[in-house]
């Protein structure tokens, strides 16, 4: 059978792609969206954590994104603003993604929003000062009813607030909802332009495999050990 580039022929890198594919669902988007599924239900209150898993999900495609832009090595983690942003423009802020596609700015209003929030929530699990977001306050709500929120929204601007309004259920769904758009970018590379489609493919599965990691069991009892792969 024929060998491509990088010296995988079809079966071969057939075998990759899946598992990739299975690294990108399960190791990744599946973990982090149980986990921020399973706060919702025992922790509802939570509404940080969450978002920090989704900003984590969000930071971990971003570098699979720049992958398949034909970004290698240590510029992988270089510019990491213009990567998380440009991610968060393509795939999230856009009338691609249902969720933004319905609910509009409350989602966020902007990638720098996105980025500047993603750096206070994981860094110091706080809100950015109103300096860093154009001097206006931030409401951040929960699947806040629309009565409520004219309410809310309406009250501060009376007082003289400038306020970004979002509700972070409906960031978190469109950051899940972003990696669902990306697929779609990838299946229409393997249309286009399938060469590089499996040349990124088989960088990206080294990348990932490398430094993924799983949780394996010790000893066969209920303990647990984080393993490199």
């Amino acid at each position: 059978m024929e060998k491509n580039n990088n010296n995988f022929n079809k079966a071969e890198f057939e075998k990759l792609e899946i598992e990739f594919m299975g690294i990108l669902k399960s190791t990744i988007f599946d973990e982090i969206f149980y986990d921020i599924k399973t706060l919702r239900k025992n922790r509802p209150q939570s509404i940080k954590s969450q978002l920090c898993l989704a900003f984590i999900l969000a930071d971990s495609f971003s570098r699979v994104h720049k992958i398949f832009q034909g970004c290698t090595g240590n510029d992988l983690n270089m510019e990491n603003e213009k990567r998380f942003r440009e991610w968060i423009d393509l795939f999230v802020l856009t009338q691609k993604n249902s969720e933004y596609a319905k609910h509009g700015s409350i989602v966020a209003p902007n990638s720098k929003f996105v980025w500047n929030i993603r750096n206070s929530f994981l860094h110091f699990y706080s809100f950015p000062s109103k300096e860093k977001d154009n001097g206006k306050y931030t409401i951040l709500a929960f699947n806040m009813p629309k009565g409520t929120k004219e309410k809310t929204t309406t009250g501060f601007r009376q007082k003289g607030y400038d306020i970004n309004y979002v509700d972070g259920l409906h960031l978190i769904n469109a950051i899940t909802e972003g990696f669902m758009v990306q697929l779609s970018q990838l299946a229409e590379m393997i249309k286009e332009n399938p060469a590089k489609y499996v040349e990124y493919t088989i960088y990206a599965h080294k990348i990932l495999g490398s430094e993924g990691a799983k949780v394996l069991p010790l000893q066969n009892n209920d303990k647990k050990i984080t393993q490199q792969l």
